[in-house]
Protein backbone atom coordinates (compact mmCIF):
# COMPACT_ATOMS: atom_id res chain seq x y z
CA UNK A 1 0.00 0.00 0.00
CA UNK A 2 2.85 2.64 0.80
CA UNK A 3 4.37 1.78 -2.80
CA UNK A 4 1.09 2.97 -4.46
CA UNK A 5 0.72 6.16 -2.46
CA UNK A 6 4.93 6.42 -3.56
CA UNK A 7 3.96 5.90 -6.97
CA UNK A 8 0.85 8.52 -6.82
CA UNK A 9 2.71 11.26 -4.98
CA UNK A 10 5.34 11.02 -7.68
CA UNK A 11 2.61 11.61 -10.53
CA UNK A 12 1.30 14.64 -8.42
CA UNK A 13 4.72 15.85 -7.95
CA UNK A 14 5.28 15.70 -12.42
CA UNK A 15 1.56 17.57 -12.59
CA UNK A 16 2.59 20.25 -9.91
CA UNK A 17 6.51 20.55 -10.82
CA UNK A 18 5.33 23.12 -13.26
CA UNK A 19 4.88 26.01 -10.34
CA UNK A 20 7.77 24.45 -8.29
CA UNK A 21 10.56 24.66 -11.11
CA UNK A 22 13.17 27.01 -10.28
CA UNK A 23 13.95 29.31 -13.27
CA UNK A 24 14.27 32.87 -14.30
CA UNK A 25 11.32 35.08 -15.69
CA UNK A 26 12.21 36.55 -19.12
CA UNK A 27 12.46 40.42 -18.86
CA UNK A 28 10.60 42.69 -21.06
CA UNK A 29 11.83 45.02 -23.75
CA UNK A 30 14.47 44.16 -26.19
CA UNK A 31 15.96 47.90 -26.17
CA UNK A 32 17.81 50.32 -23.97
CA UNK A 33 17.39 54.06 -23.81
CA UNK A 34 17.17 56.82 -20.74
CA UNK A 35 21.25 56.78 -20.62
CA UNK A 36 21.67 53.34 -20.04
CA UNK A 37 24.14 51.21 -21.92
CA UNK A 38 25.59 47.84 -21.82
CA UNK A 39 29.08 47.23 -23.32
CA UNK A 40 31.01 44.36 -23.44
CA UNK A 41 34.85 45.27 -23.83
CA UNK A 42 37.82 43.08 -25.03
CA UNK A 43 39.80 43.50 -21.69
CA UNK A 44 38.99 45.51 -18.19
CA UNK A 45 40.95 46.86 -16.09
CA UNK A 46 39.46 46.76 -12.35
CA UNK A 47 41.87 48.73 -10.92
CA UNK A 48 40.68 52.12 -13.82
CA UNK A 49 37.07 51.18 -13.40
CA UNK A 50 37.56 51.06 -9.24
CA UNK A 51 38.02 54.75 -9.97
CA UNK A 52 35.46 55.51 -11.59
CA UNK A 53 32.24 52.73 -10.13
CA UNK A 54 31.39 49.81 -9.14
CA UNK A 55 33.52 46.56 -10.10
CA UNK A 56 32.63 43.02 -9.41
CA UNK A 57 33.28 39.56 -10.72
CA UNK A 58 30.75 36.74 -12.62
CA UNK A 59 30.31 33.35 -13.78
CA UNK A 60 29.94 33.27 -17.13
CA UNK A 61 28.00 30.38 -17.71
CA UNK A 62 26.66 27.31 -15.95
CA UNK A 63 28.10 23.83 -16.34
CA UNK A 64 31.30 22.27 -16.84
CA UNK A 65 32.59 24.29 -19.74
CA UNK A 66 31.84 27.56 -21.13
CA UNK A 67 32.05 29.55 -24.50
CA UNK A 68 31.95 33.20 -25.95
CA UNK A 69 28.85 32.22 -27.93
CA UNK A 70 27.01 31.15 -24.96
CA UNK A 71 27.71 33.52 -22.49
CA UNK A 72 26.86 36.18 -24.92
CA UNK A 73 23.66 34.21 -25.21
CA UNK A 74 23.28 34.34 -21.24
CA UNK A 75 23.45 37.99 -21.40
CA UNK A 76 20.96 39.18 -23.96
CA UNK A 77 18.85 36.94 -22.54
CA UNK A 78 18.55 37.57 -19.06
CA UNK A 79 19.16 33.90 -18.15
CA UNK A 80 22.31 32.17 -17.65
CA UNK A 81 21.74 29.13 -20.48
CA UNK A 82 23.54 25.60 -19.27
CA UNK A 83 26.27 24.14 -21.39
CA UNK A 84 23.87 20.89 -22.05
CA UNK A 85 21.66 22.35 -23.71
CA UNK A 86 21.19 24.54 -26.73
CA UNK A 87 20.78 28.12 -27.03
CA UNK A 88 16.63 29.43 -26.21
CA UNK A 89 14.61 32.04 -24.92
CA UNK A 90 13.83 35.47 -25.96
CA UNK A 91 16.76 38.24 -26.72
CA UNK A 92 15.87 40.55 -24.22
CA UNK A 93 18.61 43.12 -24.48
CA UNK A 94 20.62 45.16 -27.19
CA UNK A 95 24.39 45.53 -26.72
CA UNK A 96 25.87 48.88 -27.63
CA UNK A 97 29.19 49.77 -28.42
CA UNK A 98 30.21 52.98 -26.54
CA UNK A 99 28.74 54.88 -23.10
CA UNK A 100 25.97 56.66 -21.83
CA UNK A 101 25.41 58.36 -18.53
CA UNK A 102 25.20 54.59 -16.85
CA UNK A 103 27.61 52.11 -18.30
CA UNK A 104 27.64 48.48 -17.64
CA UNK A 105 30.99 46.71 -18.93
CA UNK A 106 31.75 43.48 -19.11
CA UNK A 107 35.12 41.28 -20.27
CA UNK A 108 33.22 37.57 -22.31
CA UNK A 109 34.92 34.35 -22.53
CA UNK A 110 37.55 34.43 -25.30
CA UNK A 111 36.28 32.62 -28.35
CA UNK A 112 36.22 28.31 -28.19
CA UNK A 113 34.88 26.42 -25.36
CA UNK A 114 36.33 26.60 -22.25
CA UNK A 115 36.56 24.89 -18.08
CA UNK A 116 33.80 26.86 -15.99
CA UNK A 117 36.32 27.79 -13.66
CA UNK A 118 37.57 31.26 -14.23
CA UNK A 119 35.40 34.59 -12.94
CA UNK A 120 34.98 37.44 -15.32
CA UNK A 121 35.07 41.46 -14.49
CA UNK A 122 32.41 43.53 -14.38
CA UNK A 123 32.08 47.55 -13.83
CA UNK A 124 29.19 49.82 -13.51
CA UNK A 125 29.60 52.99 -14.12
CA UNK A 126 27.37 56.00 -12.67
CA UNK A 127 25.32 57.70 -10.48
CA UNK A 128 24.91 55.39 -7.06
CA UNK A 129 27.56 52.97 -8.34
CA UNK A 130 30.61 53.09 -5.76
CA UNK A 131 32.58 50.11 -4.25
CA UNK A 132 31.98 46.40 -5.41
CA UNK A 133 28.85 45.39 -6.92
CA UNK A 134 25.95 43.37 -5.05
CA UNK A 135 23.46 41.10 -5.60
CA UNK A 136 20.44 38.95 -3.98
CA UNK A 137 20.47 36.38 -7.15
CA UNK A 138 24.05 35.41 -5.31
CA UNK A 139 24.49 37.09 -1.75
CA UNK A 140 27.71 36.88 -1.94
CA UNK A 141 29.09 40.77 -2.13
CA UNK A 142 31.35 41.21 -4.97
CA UNK A 143 29.84 38.26 -6.97
CA UNK A 144 26.81 38.80 -9.48
CA UNK A 145 24.72 36.68 -12.14
CA UNK A 146 25.42 37.17 -15.75
CA UNK A 147 21.66 36.44 -16.24
CA UNK A 148 20.93 40.34 -13.87
CA UNK A 149 22.77 42.59 -16.15
CA UNK A 150 19.69 42.63 -18.80
CA UNK A 151 17.33 43.11 -15.76
CA UNK A 152 19.28 45.83 -14.53
CA UNK A 153 20.11 48.09 -17.46
CA UNK A 154 16.12 47.67 -18.11
CA UNK A 155 15.36 48.67 -14.21
CA UNK A 156 18.21 51.51 -15.15
CA UNK A 157 16.21 52.56 -18.16
CA UNK A 158 13.09 52.61 -16.50
CA UNK A 159 13.56 53.97 -13.07
CA UNK A 160 13.03 51.11 -10.79
CA UNK A 161 15.42 49.17 -8.45
CA UNK A 162 18.20 47.18 -10.34
CA UNK A 163 19.14 43.79 -9.00
CA UNK A 164 22.65 44.49 -9.26
CA UNK A 165 23.55 47.26 -7.12
CA UNK A 166 26.72 48.67 -4.75
CA UNK A 167 28.28 48.89 -1.83
CA UNK A 168 30.76 51.05 -0.38
CA UNK A 169 34.40 49.54 -0.22
CA UNK A 170 37.77 51.21 -0.29
CA UNK A 171 39.82 49.00 -1.55
CA UNK A 172 37.42 46.92 -3.95
CA UNK A 173 40.17 45.30 -5.97
CA UNK A 174 41.61 43.64 -2.99
CA UNK A 175 37.88 42.54 -2.07
CA UNK A 176 37.65 41.37 -5.46
CA UNK A 177 40.48 39.36 -5.65
CA UNK A 178 40.13 37.65 -2.03
CA UNK A 179 36.68 36.27 -3.23
CA UNK A 180 38.45 35.11 -6.70
CA UNK A 181 40.90 33.31 -4.08
CA UNK A 182 38.30 31.53 -1.93
CA UNK A 183 35.93 30.46 -4.65
CA UNK A 184 39.02 28.89 -6.36
CA UNK A 185 40.15 27.10 -2.37
CA UNK A 186 36.49 26.13 -2.19
CA UNK A 187 36.30 24.73 -5.75
CA UNK A 188 39.71 22.73 -4.83
CA UNK A 189 38.11 21.45 -1.79
CA UNK A 190 35.01 19.87 -3.07
CA UNK A 191 36.25 16.99 -4.80
CA UNK A 192 38.11 15.97 -1.19
CA UNK A 193 35.66 16.50 1.19
CA UNK A 194 32.71 14.70 -0.80
CA UNK A 195 34.96 11.51 -0.78
CA UNK A 196 35.77 11.99 2.96
CA UNK A 197 31.50 11.70 3.09
CA UNK A 198 31.47 8.79 1.15
CA UNK A 199 34.06 6.84 2.65
CA UNK A 200 33.25 7.31 5.86
CA UNK A 201 29.39 6.82 5.26
CA UNK A 202 30.37 3.59 3.68
CA UNK A 203 32.90 2.47 6.22
CA UNK A 204 30.00 2.74 8.65
CA UNK A 205 27.19 1.51 6.74
CA UNK A 206 28.87 -1.48 6.08
CA UNK A 207 30.06 -2.65 9.12
CA UNK A 208 25.80 -1.84 9.97
CA UNK A 209 25.03 -4.12 7.46
CA UNK A 210 27.43 -7.31 7.79
CA UNK A 211 28.71 -6.92 11.39
CA UNK A 212 25.38 -5.74 12.55
CA UNK A 213 26.84 -2.77 14.16
CA UNK A 214 23.97 -0.53 15.68
CA UNK A 215 26.97 1.55 16.40
CA UNK A 216 27.68 1.63 13.05
CA UNK A 217 24.70 1.86 11.12
CA UNK A 218 23.52 5.29 13.24
CA UNK A 219 27.32 6.71 12.79
CA UNK A 220 26.72 5.77 9.25
CA UNK A 221 23.42 8.36 9.38
CA UNK A 222 25.42 11.02 10.76
CA UNK A 223 28.27 11.40 8.69
CA UNK A 224 26.41 13.75 6.35
CA UNK A 225 25.34 16.08 8.71
CA UNK A 226 28.43 15.89 10.68
CA UNK A 227 30.45 16.70 7.63
CA UNK A 228 28.22 19.62 6.43
CA UNK A 229 28.23 21.08 9.85
CA UNK A 230 31.86 20.74 9.76
CA UNK A 231 32.64 22.44 6.76
CA UNK A 232 30.62 25.42 7.57
CA UNK A 233 32.47 25.71 10.99
CA UNK A 234 35.85 25.79 8.67
CA UNK A 235 34.37 28.44 6.50
CA UNK A 236 33.09 30.53 9.16
CA UNK A 237 36.72 30.47 10.92
CA UNK A 238 38.35 31.19 7.93
CA UNK A 239 40.40 27.97 6.95
CA UNK A 240 39.82 27.39 3.47
CA UNK A 241 43.20 26.08 2.20
CA UNK A 242 42.02 22.27 0.19
CA UNK A 243 44.15 20.70 2.52
CA UNK A 244 43.99 21.83 5.81
CA UNK A 245 40.03 21.29 5.44
CA UNK A 246 40.27 17.80 3.31
CA UNK A 247 42.62 16.52 6.54
CA UNK A 248 40.49 17.59 8.81
CA UNK A 249 37.04 16.82 7.64
CA UNK A 250 39.05 13.33 7.21
CA UNK A 251 39.61 13.16 10.89
CA UNK A 252 36.80 14.68 12.66
CA UNK A 253 34.04 13.52 10.60
CA UNK A 254 34.28 10.08 11.75
CA UNK A 255 35.25 10.97 15.31
CA UNK A 256 32.26 12.71 15.65
CA UNK A 257 29.93 10.79 14.06
CA UNK A 258 31.04 7.95 16.41
CA UNK A 259 31.19 9.90 19.58
CA UNK A 260 27.54 11.33 18.54
CA UNK A 261 26.34 7.84 18.09
CA UNK A 262 27.38 6.31 21.17
CA UNK A 263 24.30 6.35 23.03
CA UNK A 264 20.72 6.05 21.02
CA UNK A 265 18.86 8.15 23.22
CA UNK A 266 20.88 10.90 21.78
CA UNK A 267 20.93 10.83 17.92
CA UNK A 268 17.59 11.83 17.47
CA UNK A 269 18.06 15.64 19.46
CA UNK A 270 21.45 15.29 17.68
CA UNK A 271 20.33 15.47 14.17
CA UNK A 272 17.94 18.14 14.84
CA UNK A 273 20.30 20.30 16.76
CA UNK A 274 22.81 19.84 13.42
CA UNK A 275 19.75 20.74 11.01
CA UNK A 276 18.89 23.82 13.43
CA UNK A 277 22.80 24.61 13.03
CA UNK A 278 22.44 24.37 8.83
CA UNK A 279 19.30 26.51 9.23
CA UNK A 280 20.81 28.71 11.21
CA UNK A 281 23.71 29.13 8.74
CA UNK A 282 21.54 29.44 5.31
CA UNK A 283 19.75 32.52 7.01
CA UNK A 284 22.34 34.46 9.33
CA UNK A 285 25.61 33.80 7.26
CA UNK A 286 24.86 32.96 3.61
CA UNK A 287 28.28 33.66 2.22
CA UNK A 288 29.91 30.74 4.65
CA UNK A 289 27.65 28.69 3.06
CA UNK A 290 28.08 29.46 -0.58
CA UNK A 291 32.02 29.06 0.08
CA UNK A 292 31.87 26.07 2.52
CA UNK A 293 33.57 22.91 0.78
CA UNK A 294 29.85 20.95 0.90
CA UNK A 295 27.50 23.48 -0.63
CA UNK A 296 26.16 25.75 -3.61
CA UNK A 297 28.71 26.42 -6.72
CA UNK A 298 28.92 29.73 -7.33
CA UNK A 299 32.54 29.44 -8.61
CA UNK A 300 30.58 27.66 -11.57
CA UNK A 301 27.24 29.45 -11.66
CA UNK A 302 25.13 26.38 -10.80
CA UNK A 303 24.46 27.49 -7.53
CA UNK A 304 25.07 30.93 -6.10
CA UNK A 305 23.47 30.39 -2.40
CA UNK A 306 20.81 28.12 -0.44
CA UNK A 307 20.08 24.05 -0.59
CA UNK A 308 21.63 22.08 -3.48
CA UNK A 309 20.01 19.01 -4.97
CA UNK A 310 23.65 17.55 -3.32
CA UNK A 311 22.49 18.74 0.10
CA UNK A 312 18.71 18.32 -0.12
CA UNK A 313 19.48 14.78 -0.51
CA UNK A 314 22.37 14.22 1.99
CA UNK A 315 19.81 15.72 4.38
CA UNK A 316 16.49 13.01 3.98
CA UNK A 317 18.22 10.41 4.94
CA UNK A 318 19.13 11.68 8.52
CA UNK A 319 15.71 13.58 8.82
CA UNK A 320 13.84 10.78 7.92
CA UNK A 321 15.38 8.35 10.64
CA UNK A 322 15.19 11.13 13.03
CA UNK A 323 11.80 11.76 12.46
CA UNK A 324 11.01 7.92 12.78
CA UNK A 325 12.44 7.48 16.36
CA UNK A 326 10.81 10.72 17.16
CA UNK A 327 6.66 9.40 16.73
CA UNK A 328 4.02 10.55 14.55
CA UNK A 329 4.43 14.76 16.18
CA UNK A 330 7.99 14.30 15.52
CA UNK A 331 7.56 13.48 11.94
CA UNK A 332 5.26 16.74 11.69
CA UNK A 333 7.72 18.59 13.77
CA UNK A 334 11.04 16.98 12.08
CA UNK A 335 9.52 17.75 8.24
CA UNK A 336 8.67 21.18 9.39
CA UNK A 337 11.66 22.02 10.42
CA UNK A 338 13.09 20.55 6.71
CA UNK A 339 10.61 22.29 4.77
CA UNK A 340 11.57 25.38 6.16
CA UNK A 341 16.16 24.72 5.53
CA UNK A 342 15.22 23.39 2.10
CA UNK A 343 12.22 25.68 0.78
CA UNK A 344 12.44 29.43 2.58
CA UNK A 345 13.76 31.70 0.26
CA UNK A 346 16.05 33.30 3.18
CA UNK A 347 17.82 29.44 3.40
CA UNK A 348 17.62 26.70 0.91
CA UNK A 349 15.57 28.30 -1.58
CA UNK A 350 14.94 25.05 -3.36
CA UNK A 351 11.50 24.98 -4.77
CA UNK A 352 11.94 21.38 -6.47
CA UNK A 353 13.06 20.27 -3.31
CA UNK A 354 9.99 21.33 -1.47
CA UNK A 355 7.87 18.50 -3.42
CA UNK A 356 10.82 16.18 -2.51
CA UNK A 357 10.61 16.85 1.29
CA UNK A 358 7.21 16.50 1.38
CA UNK A 359 6.22 13.21 -0.56
CA UNK A 360 8.68 11.47 1.60
CA UNK A 361 7.63 12.79 4.76
CA UNK A 362 3.87 11.77 3.83
CA UNK A 363 5.21 8.36 3.03
CA UNK A 364 7.02 8.01 6.16
CA UNK A 365 3.69 9.16 7.99
CA UNK A 366 1.85 6.22 5.88
CA UNK A 367 4.12 3.69 6.45
CA UNK A 368 4.93 4.48 10.41
CA UNK A 369 0.33 5.03 10.65
CA UNK A 370 -0.28 1.54 8.48
CA UNK A 371 -3.20 3.93 7.61
CA UNK A 372 -5.53 1.85 4.90
CA UNK A 373 -5.11 3.77 1.82
CA UNK A 374 -7.88 4.01 -0.37
CA UNK A 375 -8.52 5.39 -4.46
CA UNK A 376 -10.01 8.95 -2.47
CA UNK A 377 -7.08 8.98 0.25
CA UNK A 378 -4.19 8.90 -2.66
CA UNK A 379 -5.80 11.33 -4.65
CA UNK A 380 -6.00 13.77 -1.35
CA UNK A 381 -2.67 12.70 -0.44
CA UNK A 382 -0.70 14.36 -3.53
CA UNK A 383 -3.18 17.26 -3.71
CA UNK A 384 -2.23 18.20 -0.08
CA UNK A 385 1.89 17.94 -1.23
CA UNK A 386 1.23 20.16 -3.85
CA UNK A 387 -1.35 22.69 -1.72
CA UNK A 388 1.55 22.85 1.30
CA UNK A 389 4.33 23.56 -1.27
CA UNK A 390 2.40 25.67 -3.11
CA UNK A 391 1.49 27.50 0.57
CA UNK A 392 4.88 27.49 1.83
CA UNK A 393 6.23 29.81 -1.51
CA UNK A 394 2.87 31.65 -1.20
CA UNK A 395 3.37 32.36 2.52
CA UNK A 396 7.41 32.86 1.70
CA UNK A 397 6.35 35.67 -1.21
CA UNK A 398 3.64 37.32 1.39
CA UNK A 399 6.43 38.04 4.14
CA UNK A 400 8.82 39.52 1.85
CA UNK A 401 11.01 36.69 1.00
CA UNK A 402 12.09 36.82 -2.66
CA UNK A 403 14.42 34.07 -5.09
CA UNK A 404 14.25 32.54 -8.14
CA UNK A 405 11.43 29.97 -6.56
CA UNK A 406 9.38 33.12 -5.61
CA UNK A 407 9.93 34.75 -9.14
CA UNK A 408 9.22 30.84 -10.86
CA UNK A 409 5.64 30.53 -9.11
CA UNK A 410 4.79 33.96 -10.17
CA UNK A 411 5.35 33.31 -13.58
CA UNK A 412 2.19 31.39 -13.89
CA UNK A 413 1.91 28.07 -16.44
CA UNK A 414 2.52 30.63 -19.65
CA UNK A 415 6.27 29.75 -19.07
CA UNK A 416 6.41 26.04 -17.42
CA UNK A 417 6.31 23.74 -20.41
CA UNK A 418 9.64 25.70 -21.32
CA UNK A 419 10.92 25.03 -17.76
CA UNK A 420 9.85 21.52 -17.71
CA UNK A 421 11.38 20.65 -21.17
CA UNK A 422 14.72 22.42 -20.31
CA UNK A 423 15.14 21.14 -17.59
CA UNK A 424 14.40 17.39 -18.40
CA UNK A 425 16.85 18.10 -21.93
CA UNK A 426 19.52 18.87 -19.07
CA UNK A 427 18.76 16.43 -16.58
CA UNK A 428 19.17 13.80 -19.89
CA UNK A 429 22.10 15.20 -21.11
CA UNK A 430 23.89 15.26 -17.49
CA UNK A 431 23.00 11.72 -17.13
CA UNK A 432 23.86 10.39 -20.67
CA UNK A 433 26.33 13.03 -22.16
CA UNK A 434 29.68 11.15 -21.20
CA UNK A 435 30.94 7.51 -20.28
CA UNK A 436 31.40 7.81 -17.03
CA UNK A 437 28.25 9.73 -15.56
CA UNK A 438 26.12 7.14 -17.40
CA UNK A 439 28.03 4.32 -15.70
CA UNK A 440 27.34 6.22 -12.45
CA UNK A 441 23.65 6.47 -12.89
CA UNK A 442 23.60 2.90 -13.74
CA UNK A 443 25.34 1.55 -10.49
CA UNK A 444 23.68 3.74 -8.95
CA UNK A 445 19.97 2.84 -10.14
CA UNK A 446 21.36 -0.71 -9.43
CA UNK A 447 22.11 0.15 -5.63
CA UNK A 448 18.90 1.32 -5.31
CA UNK A 449 17.14 -1.56 -6.69
CA UNK A 450 18.68 -3.81 -4.91
CA UNK A 451 18.83 -1.30 -1.44
CA UNK A 452 14.74 -0.82 -2.58
CA UNK A 453 14.10 -4.70 -2.60
CA UNK A 454 15.89 -5.11 0.79
CA UNK A 455 14.17 -2.63 2.44
CA UNK A 456 10.61 -2.53 1.04
CA UNK A 457 8.87 -2.97 4.23
CA UNK A 458 11.04 -0.42 5.86
CA UNK A 459 8.88 3.00 5.67
CA UNK A 460 12.18 5.55 5.98
CA UNK A 461 13.77 3.63 3.11
CA UNK A 462 10.50 3.57 0.91
CA UNK A 463 10.10 7.45 1.98
CA UNK A 464 14.16 8.01 0.83
CA UNK A 465 12.89 5.41 -2.39
CA UNK A 466 10.11 8.09 -3.38
CA UNK A 467 12.34 11.22 -2.33
CA UNK A 468 14.69 10.14 -4.89
CA UNK A 469 11.94 9.40 -7.28
CA UNK A 470 10.63 13.09 -6.82
CA UNK A 471 14.03 14.41 -6.83
CA UNK A 472 14.63 13.05 -10.36
CA UNK A 473 11.33 15.28 -12.17
CA UNK A 474 11.58 17.95 -10.75
CA UNK A 475 15.36 18.29 -10.48
CA UNK A 476 18.09 18.78 -13.04
CA UNK A 477 21.37 16.77 -11.43
CA UNK A 478 20.65 13.55 -11.95
CA UNK A 479 24.29 12.02 -11.02
CA UNK A 480 24.35 13.48 -7.64
CA UNK A 481 20.18 12.76 -6.74
CA UNK A 482 21.08 8.98 -7.66
CA UNK A 483 24.28 8.60 -6.07
CA UNK A 484 23.82 10.38 -3.13
CA UNK A 485 20.09 9.26 -2.52
CA UNK A 486 22.08 5.57 -2.73
CA UNK A 487 24.38 6.55 0.00
CA UNK A 488 21.27 8.10 1.76
CA UNK A 489 19.36 4.38 1.18
CA UNK A 490 22.67 2.30 1.90
CA UNK A 491 23.00 4.67 5.41
CA UNK A 492 19.28 3.83 6.72
CA UNK A 493 19.66 0.30 5.80
CA UNK A 494 22.17 -0.09 7.87
CA UNK A 495 20.90 1.98 10.71
CA UNK A 496 17.53 -0.55 10.42
CA UNK A 497 19.20 -3.44 10.04
CA UNK A 498 21.90 -3.43 12.89
CA UNK A 499 18.81 -2.23 14.86
CA UNK A 500 17.35 -4.98 17.33
CA UNK A 501 14.42 -5.67 19.83
CA UNK A 502 16.70 -4.68 23.14
CA UNK A 503 15.93 -1.27 22.85
CA UNK A 504 12.36 -1.93 22.11
CA UNK A 505 10.43 -2.22 25.08
CA UNK A 506 12.28 1.63 25.71
CA UNK A 507 11.53 3.50 22.74
CA UNK A 508 7.72 2.11 22.44
CA UNK A 509 6.96 3.10 25.62
CA UNK A 510 7.28 6.81 24.41
CA UNK A 511 6.47 6.35 20.64
CA UNK A 512 4.25 3.93 20.65
CA UNK A 513 4.51 3.72 16.69
CA UNK A 514 7.64 4.71 16.47
CA UNK A 515 10.37 1.60 14.93
CA UNK A 516 12.65 0.74 18.06
CA UNK A 517 16.70 0.86 18.67
CA UNK A 518 19.41 -1.42 19.34
CA UNK A 519 21.61 -0.22 22.20
CA UNK A 520 25.50 0.32 20.75
CA UNK A 521 27.71 -2.39 20.30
Amino acid sequence: MVWRAAALLVLGAVITSAWTVPGQAATGGTSLNRGVAVVVVPSLDLERFAERGAIGLFVPGAGATVSRERALASLVRGRVISSLVGLDGEVTLRLSTKPAATTIYLELPPAGSHHNVIRYPIAIVGPGYRGILVSGSTRIDGLVSLADVAPTASALANGTRPRISARADTNAVATLALLDARLARAHDARTGATLVLVAWTVLFASLGVLARSALAGRASLLVALVALVLALLLRGVGIDDPAIVVAVLACLTGAFSLVLALRPAVMMPAIVCLLTVVLITLVAWPEINALSAIGPHPDGGGRFYGVTNQVETLLLAPSLAAAALAGITGVVAIGVLLIVTVGWSRAGADGGGLLVVSASFAILLVGLTRARLTPARLVVGAAAIVVLSLAVVGLDALIGGSSHVTDAVGGGPGSVLDDISRRLRISWEGATGAVHTALLCVLSLAGLAWLGIRGRKRPTVVAMLVAIGVSLLVNDTPVDVLGYGALGCLALTAWEESRGPATARSVAAVHPRAPQEHPSH
